[in-house]
């Protein structure tokens, strides 16, 4: 079950990185210049869609809808804006900001792929392994004593939080210097 989830991660990191390159090969072949400014935008405005998960968890200002169809399309969004971002940076890397903004996300795209994945099989497992046994009939603390290690793996994934909301905090502010600075210099 391991082995597939990582080939599932694996598969759709490399999906994202060539599609995202056939399509922006794809817009230079015909010579659409205009798409670095646009599919910039559009990337960043999916991603902040994205965040909408988020605000439904924390109840901002969203409290309608289940958490679980939230964080479907939290995921769905984020893998669709980031192959739009890089659909934006393209094949060309001439500037240091744009450079490192990318790089982050792509850390901050694989970390969220790394959580999704360890949490869906944590919980898939925690549920089996407790209804197993439930019906061998244990009792409520052995079945506790019996979970402990996959209670503090899924303990640990809270930690993975830890890593990864300050990473989208630093590539959040990278993003807002490059669209300055790219508005600055004009070289959308």
């Amino acid at each position: 079950m391991i082995v597939k989830r990582i080939s599932m991660l694996i598969i759709t990191v490399f999906m994202v990185i060539f599609i995202s390159i056939e399509i922006e090969k794809l817009l230079d072949s015909y010579e659409i210049g205009e798409h670095k400014l646009y599919t910039g935008i559009a990337g960043m405005l999916i991603i902040i869609l994205s965040f909408m998960y988020s605000a439904r968890r924390r109840k901002i200002f969203i409290k309608n809808g289940s958490l679980k169809t939230w964080l479907y399309v939290h995921e769905w969004l984020s893998i669709l804006g980031t192959l739009i971002i890089f659909v934006h940076t393209g094949t060309h890397f001439h500037a240091a900001v744009p450079i490192v903004t990318l790089v982050l996300m792509f850390i901050a795209f694989i970390s969220g792929l790394i959580g999704k994945y360890v949490h869906d099989t944590v919980k898939k497992e925690l549920k089996q392994k407790k209804s197993e046994l439930i019906n061998a009939g244990l009792s409520e603390i052995e079945i506790d004593e019996s979970l402990s290690r996959l209670t503090m793996t899924s303990t640990m994934l809270l930690r993975w939080r830890d890593f990864h909301m300050p990473l989208i905090l630093v590539l959040t502010v990278m993003t807002v210097y490059h669209i300055l600075s790219a508005m600055y210099f004009r070289g959308f």
